[in-house]
């Protein structure tokens, strides 16, 4: 139980470490892959929700976040770069579905403002952006009636499903507990997936107002580790249970005490539950793990190349030679 909900909270926030933010392999002389992005059809025929998305996408981070007069240098460099990155996912989700080739990325790479991983990483994460929309789509009814049983049972642990009443208490006060005072917010599959975005994205700058190590190297561990917890998943999608001191190796190499609730952690968990009973879940999930495997996989090779660092009062400190992290006096 405690694997799974490691594994769920972890992963959307991992992918986005790894391709936002701190890009110091752009100025990188990176020899260019032939490699075609292969991605997963879909039939999304509304026109309206894909252009939705996509200028929900390059309308991250929040304009909300973004206050000059209370930001250091550092955090308005880091607002814009995570825009412009997100613009770059944006186009290329409106390219897929228009069926266009990204020129636009390799045309970034050849003036060098990205990297050849990150262009590789953005065609990646569109992919399992499309997955994770095809999986709302199918897991939102889910979601949503699990909450409202929460919400019922909330009072009462010894009627909760078997996998919650066996959890830790503090893992339930840490990712459960809270969601469960507030009435269930979206109408939509829709709605769902954009606050998956928002939170995902959102995240990723907010972590500068306080202090906050992203020490890269364990990061790097832990998504491998991932990606091998992904490889062994079950014929159904769902995950392999963990033992214990697997747990926590994983825990060691993540920022833990930053680890929170988040609507695709709990998206994930509720597939746990439904996907062996449902077919078309189930293949939904098996898809998403997939794309999420690939973009992980990417991001443990283009990791090896980036600095750890930490955001301390605004500020931006590199890790020293030996990995460590400085804070500022």
């Amino acid at each position: 139980m405690v694997s799974q909900i490691t594994l769920q909270q972890n992963r959307p926030l991992l992918a986005g470490k790894l391709i936002s933010g701190r890009d110091e392999m752009a100025d990188a002389r990176v020899v260019r892959s032939t490699k075609k992005a292969m991605f997963i059809p879909m039939n999304i025929k509304d026109s309206e929700i894909i252009e939705q998305i996509a200028e929900l996408l390059e309308n991250l981070p929040s304009d909300y976040l973004f206050q000059p007069d209370l930001l250091t240098p550092d955090q308005i460099n880091e607002w814009h770069k995570l825009r412009e990155d997100n613009i770059l996912l944006a186009k290329t989700w409106r390219s897929h579905f228009h069926n266009q080739p990204s020129y636009f990325l390799d045309e970034a790479v050849d003036r060098k403002e990205i990297s050849q991983h990150k262009r590789d990483l953005i065609l990646l994460m569109v992919k399992q952006y499309i997955a994770r929309w095809e999986l709302c789509q199918v897991a939102e009814k889910y979601v949503k009636s699990f909450h409202l049983k929460l919400q019922d049972l909330t009072n009462h642990i010894e009627k909760l499903p078997q996998p919650l009443r066996q959890m830790p208490r503090q893992i339930w006060y840490k990712f459960f507990q809270k969601v469960t005072l507030k009435e269930y917010p979206f109408q939509s599959a829709y709605d769902l997936f954009a606050q998956t975005l928002i939170e995902e994205k959102n995240e990723t700058f907010s972590c500068s107002f306080s202090y906050y190590e992203v020490p890269i190297k364990k990061w790097g561990q832990a998504t491998k580790q991932i990606t091998e917890i992904l490889d062994k998943s079950n014929q159904d999608g769902t995950y392999p249970q963990l033992k214990l001191k697997e747990v926590e190796n994983l825990k060691s190499k993540l920022v833990w005490d930053k680890v929170g609730f988040s609507w695709l952690g709990l998206t994930l968990f509720v597939c746990q539950l439904e996907a062996p009973k449902n077919k078309l879940l189930r293949e939904k999930l098996i898809t998403y793990n997939q794309s999420l495997k690939e973009a992980l996989t990417l991001a443990v090779t283009a990791s090896r190349k980036i600095r750890g660092f930490a955001w301390d009062k605004g500020k931006i400190v590199y890790s020293s030679s030996s990995g460590g992290v400085y804070r500022q006096n």
